[in-house]
């Protein structure tokens, strides 16, 4: 029988699992200035043998190379080897992929004008929080005692599908990420979920871009997500041990809820382009979210997105020279 135990890194929770298979550490903790003498504190003299991180996230895979360095290997989903390798954005094709995509919301100049200039300004982020000796100042969130840093990565292992890692199942379920990841611990019923599933918190797709054979290509966020959602769904769990907040054991219901959001968000965007007509991404997000839309450009426009992708998936809109029509 596996023993877990919590390290509560501020915003972030890490999970010890010692079982007869071995420790496992889920999720490398966030680099922020203090949490690598917490972590030792926490496991004392017994390193672990292994780190999952289930996904590329500055939170959650920071301290990937830290853990290296110390000669523990790391496992990360294949799918997040490029956010690993290199600080985000930096690469000019995955840029100018969001540029592009920006152009194509429909959104007015002035509108393009300001979220490329966000991108921007994230690049030059990024690239400070990878190359800086010294931790940044506190973020605007609050979440954590300084910024966060994070020094780029090979992890040692990539999971491509579904594994055993020291008793645990490691499955590979595509949402939150690409390669998102999470973990269960079969005999207890225990999930590990990272982001994939949170307590009170229903997902908000993303807009993110890929290495293609063609160059970068747009992920589809939310159908995966549905779809990673549904397979846990199937699973007999018994307990979530979520990557943030508290833990919490009514884990079908959470899903269940999830699921239902979704849905009912879905089928109001069909509703809205059945009954007003076709529209751009930007446009049907003015629709719907007409007060926040330009406060909060990436969050709308991401979710429009996603559940336009959740409707083309199932036939029911289709895209035609950058507008989207119901069918």
């Amino acid at each position: 029988m596996a023993r877990f135990e919590r390290i509560q890194l501020t915003y972030n929770n890490v999970y010890v699992v010692d079982g007869p298979e071995g420790r496992i550490l889920i999720d490398t903790g966030p680099d922020y200035k203090g949490a690598r003498d917490l972590l030792r504190e926490a496991l004392g003299d017994r390193p672990p043998d292994a780190v999952i991180a289930t996904h590329s996230h500055h939170d959650h895979a920071g301290l990937g190379a830290w853990w290296q360095a110390q000669g523990v290997p790391v496992y990360l989903g294949g799918a997040d080897l490029h956010f690993a390798r290199k600080p985000h954005f930096l690469d000019e094709g995955e840029l100018a992929a969001m540029v592009d995509y920006v152009r194509a919301t429909g959104a007015p100049p002035e509108v393009q004008a300001e979220a490329i200039e966000g991108l921007e300004r994230r690049r030059e982020w990024a690239a400070r929080v990878a190359n800086s000796a010294e931790y940044p100042p506190v973020g605007t969130t609050g979440r954590w005692p300084t910024g966060l840093r994070y020094e780029a990565f090979e992890p040692e292992h990539t999971v491509a599908e579904d594994v055993s890692i020291g008793g645990l199942d490691v499955l590979v379920c595509p949402g939150h990420t690409p390669g998102n990841l999470v973990a269960i611990d079969p005999e207890e019923g225990v999930l590990f979920s990272g982001d994939q599933l949170l307590p009170n918190i229903t997902p908000t797709p993303g807009i993110q871009f890929v290495p293609g054979s063609g160059g970068f290509e747009r992920f589809a966020s939310l159908p995966a997500f549905v779809a990673s959602l549904k397979r846990l769904r199937a699973r007999e769990l018994r307990q979530c041990l979520p990557g943030h907040g508290e833990p919490f054991t009514d884990v079908a219901g959470e899903i269940d809820g999830n699921l239902a959001a979704i849905e009912a968000r879905t089928e109001r965007m069909l509703e809205e382009l059945r009954e007003r007509g076709p529209a751009t991404v930007y446009g049907l997000g003015e629709r719907l979210y007409p007060k926040a839309l330009r406060r909060r450009f990436w969050q709308i426009v991401a979710t429009v997105q996603g559940h336009l992708d959740l409707l083309a998936e199932r036939g029911l809109v289709e895209r035609q020279e950058g507008v989207f029509v119901a069918r």
